[in-house]
């Protein structure tokens, strides 16, 4: 009868470490989520406080239309829409090069501006 009361005090005593074990292992999964919580937080207010500076940069100098796309991407996910008007911004200033007085040479500038391009693309495509 001894050995069957230890036995079952060696199997509660089991019962017991596994349950806490769990719990222990319970409590770091939540302190882990909330630690991605805070970190996601922060990241946020980093991309807010660096768009809001942009736009502050950008209202003297941008169209309209180049503001509203960029206070736009506060409700964006990604930055593609952000390639993309960049991608046209480029586009139109090798336009405006390329209309510029023949006498000059712009064809520096023009390779300028598509280097410009493509290391965005490439900027944008590693994010």
């Amino acid at each position: 009868m001894a050995q069957e009361e230890s036995g079952l005090d060696e199997l509660l005593a089991l019962s017991r470490k596994f349950n806490k074990q769990k719990e222990d292992n319970e409590k770091q999964e939540r302190q882990r989520i909330e630690q991605g919580k805070k970190v996601k937080g922060v990241l946020q207010g980093l991309q807010d406080l660096n768009l809001s500076m942009a736009l502050t940069q950008l209202k003297p100098i941008a169209k309209p239309d180049v503001i509203q796309r960029v206070t736009a991407l506060r409700t964006k996910p990604n930055t593609d829409d952000l390639r993309k008007l960049i991608t046209n911004l480029v586009d139109d200033i090798e336009k405006q090069i390329s209309t510029l007085n023949a006498k000059s040479d712009t064809a520096p500038l023009v390779d300028a501006t598509r280097t410009l391009s493509i290391l965005l693309d490439l900027y944008f495509s590693l994010n």
